[in-house]
């Protein structure tokens, strides 16, 4: 990507709204980028204050001429007949009497109806504000269930390889509270689907890897590169593919590392780790 496609990702980045493989190359960018940190700062700012941060507009003559034609025939069916209308419809009206009159205690009403247009305008306006934010949270729940369509998706294409195991990543007692992982592997392609929910949010510059460990080797030095991903910032199940060795045995672990490409070996405990059954 170009750096200005890239600078276009940092509000879907900030909002938590990118697909997993935008999010990791902006994280990567983001990085060694003074002027996209600086521009996800300032949206982070802003993120919390966009709902009182609207200055007043005035709306287009068009919603205004709408509005009246409204308001006009409603304004028109509030009046009351008064006695010389009701005499003229039994045949005459009396004379030197007005045709209409205010129903009583409404002396304000034409003030109340020239405030009308102001109330609408105003009305139109957060209505506007209220559906935007409806359909970014539509579109945010519509992502989850696309995520795990996919996850279903991949986990079938998985399944019907007789050489896959699956694997939950559930030994680690001491494992982040909520998080679940789970690996489906085939040792006949040497690939696989990582499912993932609920990881904790990392810090900056930090990421999340994936090892392949043969099974009673030293993860120290015999762990394999899996896979450098950051977690969505939305809930529901994330699906990433990946490439390594896989054997029967073999350990798969999880952990946090210096980003952005993580470590070429562990460098800190596994948060999640299990082993795939052996034969």
């Amino acid at each position: 990507m170009s750096h200005s496609e890239l600078e276009e990702l940092a509000a879907g980045y900030v909002l938590g709204a990118l697909e997993p493989d935008d999010e990791h190359a902006f994280q990567r960018h983001l990085e060694g980028c003074p002027t996209c940190q600086g521009n996800v700062r300032e949206l982070e700012a802003v993120g919390g204050e966009l709902a009182y941060s609207a200055s007043p507009a005035d709306p287009p003559d068009t919603v205004w001429a709408g509005i009246r034609r409204q308001i006009e025939p409603e304004a028109r069916r509030g009046a009351v007949p008064g006695p010389a209308a009701t005499a003229a419809g039994q045949g005459g009206a009396a004379p030197g009497v007005p045709g209409t009159v205010s129903a009583p205690g409404t002396a304000g009403a034409g003030r109340g109806l020239r405030l009308l247009p102001g109330l609408a305008a105003a009305a139109a306006i957060l209505l506007v504000v209220v559906l935007s934010l409806w359909n970014l949270n539509l579109r945010d729940e519509n992502a989850v269930y696309r995520d795990r369509v996919a996850a279903l998706e991949r986990a079938t294409q998985l399944a019907n390889d007789p050489t896959a195991n699956l694997v939950a990543l559930d030994d680690n007692p001491g494992a982040p509270p909520g998080a679940q992982a789970t690996v489906i592997a085939s040792t006949r392609e040497d690939r696989g689907v990582l499912l993932i929910e609920n990881l904790p949010p990392l810090q900056r510059g930090r990421v999340y890897e994936l090892w392949g460990i043969p099974a009673g080797a030293d993860p120290a030095t015999a762990a394999e590169k899996a896979l450098v991903f950051v977690p969505l910032r939305r809930t529901g199940t994330q699906t990433l593919e990946f490439e390594v060795p896989v054997q029967p045995g073999t350990l798969f672990a999880i952990t946090d590392e210096p980003g952005p490409d993580g470590s070429e070996k562990p460098t800190t405990s596994p948060l999640l780790s299990g082993s795939a059954r052996t034969a």
